[in-house]
């Protein structure tokens, strides 16, 4: 059985990806899944990616993306996004459109990990980008926080007016298009990054002192954070493996400053990771992360897809 998307994307809000992705990293915290390293291939322009993950005896997945990029054009390009999913218990197996779950959870992700993160609620946030992404994030935050501003910028005008255009109606907090990287940062007190850039685009000087930031990541082409950002806030990743070959971890790597990321540990010195910040282990963390460094994870689209598999096969 496969799921197309237009049989399944009218049933689930953003709470419903919000809800999913929460579960999963407290899952993952509470090591209660297995989510086995992930295997990719990069090239000039193309890029696959192939991960899985497995919650005890219950459900196994496995997702495929297949992508064709432009990061020196700072665009992604076209996807194609597939989630096979198997019910352990009942012996079944459906595929399902993956494209959207990928960008809901991902977008859920990164609301999440400022959630995280703040010191107390977030009400001003910035974002870097007017992708897909972009766009689930902003939407995820809306709901998830009592906003009081969003703030979003990219370098095209047309970028902007589209993204007021496509998120603006869904959106509760007023919707300010910024139009240069100093006005969207300027003030807020959270900021999201999901621009694919093959260089950083954001500094230690525009990182406020109480600000929390999300960064979707992803594989060694891209690189966000300047490193002095990395090196002088604290920063919380998903998984230290696939963190390791993102472009800027491995650019830390190249120049010899790997040892100097500024990797929250607890007090006996192991690296904290997102799991344990939605397990609430973050308290007494050295340093106390501001950064939520997300490359994804195969368990955020387990719990997607046991959602969707759920409500659209076992309950209808």
């Amino acid at each position: 059985m496969h799921l197309r998307e237009e049989e399944f994307r009218s049933l689930f809000s953003m709470a419903d990806f919000l809800e999913a992705g929460h579960r999963a990293f407290q899952l993952y915290g509470q090591q209660e899944v297995d989510n086995p390293p992930r295997a990719e291939k990069a090239e000039a322009g193309y890029f696959r990616l192939e991960m899985a993950a497995q919650w005890s005896n219950k459900y196994r997945v496995r997702k495929v993306i297949e992508e064709h990029s432009d990061t020196h054009q700072g665009q992604l390009g076209e996807r194609q996004a597939i989630i096979y999913l198997q019910d352990l218990q009942r012996g079944t197996e459906v595929s399902l459109d993956a494209d959207y779950i990928t960008d809901m959870r991902t977008g859920a992700a990164a609301a999440l990990g400022l959630k995280y993160l703040a010191p107390k609620s977030v009400t001003r946030l910035g974002v870097l980008g007017t992708g897909r992404v972009a766009g689930a994030l902003v939407v995820a935050a809306d709901q998830l926080f009592d906003l009081e501003e969003i703030r979003v910028t990219s370098r095209r005008a047309e970028n902007r007016a589209r993204f007021a255009q496509q998120v603006g109606p869904q959106l509760t907090a007023p919707l300010q298009l910024a139009t240069s990287k100093e006005a969207c940062i300027d003030g807020v007190d959270s900021l999201a990054l999901a621009v694919p850039t093959p260089e950083p685009i954001l500094t230690l000087d525009e990182v406020g002192d109480n600000m929390v930031l999300a960064t979707m990541g992803g594989d060694g082409r891209t690189r966000q954070l300047a490193p002095q950002v990395l090196e002088q806030v604290g920063v919380v990743v998903d998984a230290a493996e696939q963190a390791a070959k993102s472009g800027e971890f491995s650019y830390a790597e190249k120049c010899g400053r790997q040892a100097h990321i500024a990797f929250a540990r607890d007090a006996a010195g192991q690296v904290l990771n997102i799991g344990d910040a939605a397990c609430g282990r973050l308290l007494g963390a050295n340093p106390l992360p501001r950064i939520a460094y997300f490359t994804g994870l195969a368990v955020q689209d387990l719990c997607a897809a046991v959602m969707v598999y759920e409500r659209v096969v076992l309950e209808s």
